[in-house]
């Protein structure tokens, strides 16, 4: 199964996959550095330089330096985190603020971030699970009290009943909100006839992991943990599946809550009620108590960055010459190329001569109204 959100390593490992992607065939039509852009690139202005693979002749520390003379803020990634973490979606059991999520949403981090409405706050990763992948934390510091989820004392699952999640899928582009989405039960079972999990029809997207799954009267039976691993059921069927997605079921979770509740010197209030929600808008009650949850302790300002990530490729012949060089800009949020330059044509001019000329191209598509700092004499329109 593919879990809705990844740790900071999957986010890392899918990023270098995008990378990869981009195949690097270099041409030898022409004498020239050929420049390719996206979209308009006035915005950018932070970039991350990815760590140069096998980069014999040291050219990252001159890559970098033209980047600063450029005026772009550079960072190592050798040495700082891109500046978001893993996303995924909480729920509220306590008014003290216990929060329910998944064990893989926090990863290996022992605090976590997490947005009631538009309120900022730190907790503390009190229990963990990664078997049952659930993940117990408790908010930090002064705050009112929370409006907690109902879970029932029992609840028998039925194929064909209507479902609900309330979540936070892909929050980077369709905003911290919670949005609610309707499904059903497709099987009683999960994966391999697990008995601890429901498969669910509900669309699933990155950012729904731990989302609570809800019955038609707004009461938690569940919790959203993962979805069918794409790629593998295309090998072993050879379709391509459409909204098989998983749920842990309410009782493995009041098993997981109860032990819990036993490791914990203060315990939890009311984390495990059995009174039933049936007041008529039980969605927009139910929606006050969704989180938006990150693993680690996240710094607001930096999430509100567009940060790019400048990947280096090269091969270079004897005298210090190259013989392909291509540098990429990748706009981390959209994981898309929004910039490439290309050395086309191999010839016999330094490095350093090649890395000028094709830097004062990529200025001037970053900046074309300004003076272009790797030729000053140069007209602008």
């Amino acid at each position: 199964m593919n879990k809705v959100t990844g740790s900071t390593v999957s986010r890392a490992i899918y990023i270098a996959s995008v990378l990869a992607a981009l195949s690097f065939r270099p041409a030898f039509a022409a004498a020239k550095i050929s420049v390719r852009t996206a979209e308009k690139l006035e915005t950018y202005t932070k970039v991350y330089v990815a760590p140069i693979g096998n980069d014999t002749r040291n050219v990252q520390p001159k890559l970098v330096a033209r980047l600063k003379k450029a005026g772009f803020e550079t960072v190592d990634l050798r040495t700082e985190r891109l500046p978001f973490t893993s996303q995924g979606t909480g729920f509220i059991l306590s008014p003290e603020g216990h929060v329910l999520t998944c064990a893989h949403v926090v990863g290996s981090e022992t605090n976590a971030t997490l947005w009631v409405g538009t309120n900022r706050y730190v907790g503390r990763v009190l229990v963990v699970d990664t078997n049952l992948d659930a993940a117990l934390v408790l908010i930090d510091g002064s705050h009112p009290a929370f409006r907690p989820m109902i879970l029932p004392a029992a609840w028998e699952q039925r194929m064909g009943q209507e479902v609900f999640t309330l979540g936070f899928p892909a929050a980077d582009l369709l905003g911290t909100r919670p949005h609610l989405t309707k499904g059903m039960i497709s099987s009683t079972v999960g994966l391999d006839d697990d008995e601890r999990h429901v498969q669910i029809s509900i669309p699933i997207q990155p950012g729904n992991s731990g989302s609570p799954l809800l019955d038609e009267h707004g009461r938690l039976i569940g919790m959203v943990d993962s979805t069918i691993n794409t790629l593998r059921f295309l090998a072993v069927e050879g379709t391509v599946p459409q909204n098989v997605n998983f749920a842990i079921k309410s009782e493995p979770l009041r098993a997981f809550l109860a032990k819990a509740n036993k490791a914990l010197s203060g315990g939890m209030t009311n984390v495990v009620p059995s009174s039933s929600n049936r007041a008529d808008d039980v969605f927009e009650n139910a929606a006050k108590s969704p989180v938006l949850v990150r693993g680690g302790i996240v710094d607001e300002k930096r999430l509100k960055e567009h940060p790019l990530l400048c990947r280096c490729i090269y091969r270079q012949v004897f005298r210090g010459s190259f013989v392909s060089l291509r540098i990429d800009f990748l706009d981390v949020r959209k994981v898309a190329l929004v910039l490439t330059a290309n050395l086309d044509h191999y010839d016999y001019l330094s490095e350093d001569k090649v890395l000028d000329a094709m830097c004062e191209k990529i200025y001037d598509k970053f900046f074309p109204e300004t003076i272009n700092p790797f030729n000053p004499k140069k007209s602008r329109k």
